[in-house]
């Protein structure tokens, strides 16, 4: 069957437009430049709750350490202490760190915890940034727990972790201000004046600690939530009536 000319270039004309308008929309913060990474999956699952009532998943990455040592991670679920699982940390067979981490694991989602690699303060020592999915229906779905793992120069590392949510998988870190150090983003659902938006802080790692850096750009900013995806700040306040959604720290915030 022969398609009419006219339909073919209509065809060809849409299309065209489509891929570039999608691959051209983003985020207002997405212009800043990003930093290198690589993400890792493989986990070993060893599920020993019915023997020992608990559940972990084991990843390694070689290479990592500045003198081509290993790094390898576990995430632990106890069924003793739901509310408190473990991270441990081992250089090449020696474990280094056991840290606690609030809330836990959820064993339904651990083997598909997102794990990255990058140096994400810019002090030229390679950082672990994990994502673990949560179990919720619907907009709760987009709930993740966001934990760092940042080296410090002793070799050891200083966990900092929270709640964020997510529409894709993971959200890259931005420089802002051309420093080096990569600012986090985070995002929360807010409702006001009967309609739903994405409101979005910036943070920075300094010193131990995470440090809302929203001055540097003029944030937080707000996008209405709409059934289509949204990237346009909205119109329906000013940028001053949004600094009163600026958080201190992320949700669930704790350091460790």
């Amino acid at each position: 069957m022969r398609i009419p000319i006219q339909r073919t270039l209509f065809l060809i004309l849409f299309f065209t437009f489509f891929s570039v308008s999608f691959v051209e929309a983003q985020y207002p913060f997405e212009s800043y430049s990003s930093p290198n990474y690589t993400m890792h999956r493989d986990w070993k699952i060893y599920d020993r709750i019915d023997t020992k009532g608990r559940y972990d998943c084991t990843l390694s990455i070689d290479h990592f350490f500045s003198n081509e040592d290993k790094l390898t991670i576990q995430l632990t679920w106890l069924e003793k202490t739901t509310a408190m699982g473990e991270i441990r940390v081992f250089r090449n067979k020696s474990q280094i760190q056991n840290i606690k981490q609030p809330g836990s694991f959820s064993p339904l989602t651990m083997n598909g915890t997102l794990v990255i690699v990058s140096d994400i303060n810019g002090d030229g020592l390679k950082d672990v940034k994990l994502v673990h999915q949560g179990t919720g229906n619907g907009i709760m779905g987009m709930l993740v727990k966001v934990m760092y793992l940042f080296q410090r120069e002793d070799g050891l590392f200083k966990k900092v972790s929270f709640y964020d949510m997510m529409i894709d998988e993971n959200r890259v870190e931005r420089d802002v201000d051309n420093d080096g150090n990569y600012e986090i983003v985070t995002m929360n659902l807010e409702r006001t004046n009967a309609h739903s938006y994405w409101a979005f802080n910036i943070f920075e790692y300094d010193d131990g600690n995470l440090i809302n850096v929203n001055y540097k750009i003029n944030y937080p900013i707000l996008i209405q939530y709409k059934y289509k995806r949204n990237y346009n700040i909205t119109e329906h306040m000013s940028r001053s009536q949004m600094k009163l959604y600026e958080r201190e720290f992320p949700d669930e915030y704790d350091v460790k």
